[in-house]
């Protein structure tokens, strides 16, 4: 799905940040490597969505 996002030149451009549990450094590498340009893990505080 991330993808197909970054493949349309419509959505391209939009920002993809994962916000998920899993937090081991395999699931961070492996999310970045999907395409991610952030990634957040639970629980987190809200200056971090926002900034």
């Amino acid at each position: 799905m991330l993808q197909e996002i970054r493949n349309n030149s419509v959505t391209s451009n939009i920002p993809l940040i994962f916000l998920t549990a899993k937090s081991s450094t395999s699931d961070i590498r492996d999310g970045m490597n999907y395409g991610a340009d952030g990634y957040l893990t639970k629980p987190f505080e809200a200056p971090e969505l926002l900034g």
